[in-house]
């Protein structure tokens, strides 16, 4: 098996961060089970489930068994009945591979069903073959707000700026705070933030983006912030997202230069680095220092994570980047895959040297998602980061993007790192 999320499971992770979104998936009932690796495990705030069965993901049921037959009646009543439900600002309809090869014209079902307007409707674009991942899977979901979202009353105004392409990863404190972190960005420079994709809000809050003068995209959503900037003509601004301390100050740069904001933007940065550089000066000298890490994770976050370690004094050992190299510029693509023991999306079978068991001579700490460590099972220190992350969650507002962030997170890597050194004491037998 390929070391890599698949496509519903991005999808799912949009529809979880869209607060009044229902799915109907074309399929059997592994389709909601993708759900529950979300509800309740990875996002302890998730509403895609409910206890009383009011769950905002919905499956056809087709399987091997019936898939000759003509379902398409039952789709469009299930759409329907869903649609009908006071919750649902927005409907999304889509497909498992089984049932795409069918041919089943979801496109026409949905316009059909919907032809009077009373709920905003949308078919999420099918995964073409296995090739597609979650990151596909998020994107198609932008894409499709994006191309089909009706903007009507479209009132772009030029302090306004919407964040297309923020993957928000679940709706507890280190995603939410992100979004308020990069808000605060924002309103620093005397922007102000109209909307997010996606930021757990309502639908309504995303067609807010009509009244953007101006999109600040992110890698997770560059096709769709292009789609919608140019459905309202605005411009775009292709930014990198602000992890670390060194990405967050061209972040903040970047903006300055495109929206005049230069001097707002430089006292900005100053007052930041001088709150957060005397919070990391145990941190580098004892946890960062000559120490070396290894990342398995969203390759979104690869490049400024060996940044972030290298400008703290630390090495990099290797990384694991879980999505296809498509889904980065050609220049990152190529950097990070110069880098030693970097590889994207491997077979698992291909990791079982160096990898496996991850030493501590190899690596002070591990930072992963919670299916990497499951895997890897490392024999050295690790941090639970990206998705999905089961074991650690947060009540409260920790993000890890922006100056704060960047702190924040450095703080919760030198604690394990710091923990890690119990691990030298441990005998062979207690190791085991």
């Amino acid at each position: 098996m390929r070391l890599n999320p698949p496509y519903l499971h991005g999808a799912f992770l949009a529809i979880n961060a869209i607060s009044d979104a229902y799915f109907l998936g074309d399929g059997p009932d592994c389709i909601r089970a993708k759900g529950e690796q979300i509800h309740g495990r990875h996002d302890l705030f998730s509403t895609l489930m409910s206890c009383k069965g009011e769950h905002r993901i919905h499956y056809t049921g087709l399987s091997v068994f019936n898939i000759a037959g003509n379902l398409e009646g039952e789709i469009a009543a299930g759409l329907e009945r869903i649609a009908r439900r006071p919750s649902c600002g927005a409907v999304f309809m889509g497909s498992v591979p089984m049932c795409t090869i069918a041919g089943t014209d979801y496109e026409r079902i949905v316009r059909q069903v919907f032809a009077g307007g009373f709920k905003p409707a949308f078919v999420v674009p099918p995964q073409i073959g296995l090739a597609g991942d979650w990151l596909d899977g998020y994107g198609a979901v932008l894409d499709a707000l994006a191309k089909g979202m009706d903007l009507s009353a479209a009132a772009p105004r030029p302090g306004n700026v919407a964040v297309v392409g923020y993957l928000m990863g679940r709706n507890e404190g280190d995603h939410r705070g992100n979004v308020r972190e990069l808000h605060r960005i924002l309103k620093a420079l005397g922007l102000n933030p109209v909307s997010t994709w996606l930021s757990g809000g309502d639908y309504e809050s995303l067609r807010a983006a009509r009244h953007a003068g101006s999109i600040v995209a992110f890698g997770h959503g560059r096709k769709a912030a292009a789609l919608l900037g140019e459905r309202l003509g605005v411009k775009v601004l292709d930014a990198e997202l602000p992890f670390g301390l060194a990405a967050t100050k061209r972040f903040v740069e970047a903006l300055g230069r495109a929206y005049g904001k230069e001097a707002e933007a430089a006292a900005f940065i100053r007052a930041e680095l001088d709150a957060a550089a005397p919070a990391l000066e145990w941190a580098v000298p004892h946890a960062f220092l000559g120490r070396r890490f290894a990342y398995v994770g969203d390759p979104h976050y690869g490049a400024a994570f060996a940044e972030m370690i290298e400008e703290l004094g630390g090495e990099l050992w290797g990384m694991i980047l879980l999505g296809g190299g498509r889904h980065l510029a050609p220049a990152e693509r190529a950097g990070l895959s110069a880098r030693p023991r970097t590889v994207f999306e491997p077979m698992q079978n291909d990791l079982a040297a160096g990898w496996l068991g991850l030493k501590r001579r190899d690596a002070d700490a591990l930072v992963a998602t919670t299916m990497a460590v499951e895997f890897l099972r490392p024999e050295t220190s690790w941090l639970e980061f990206g998705y999905p992350s089961d074991y650690t969650h947060f009540l409260k507002d920790e993000p890890f993007l922006g100056f704060r962030g960047a702190v924040g997170f450095c703080s919760r890597l030198a604690n394990e790192v710091t923990k890690g050194f119990c691990l030298d004491w441990l005998t062979p037998q207690q190791k085991a």
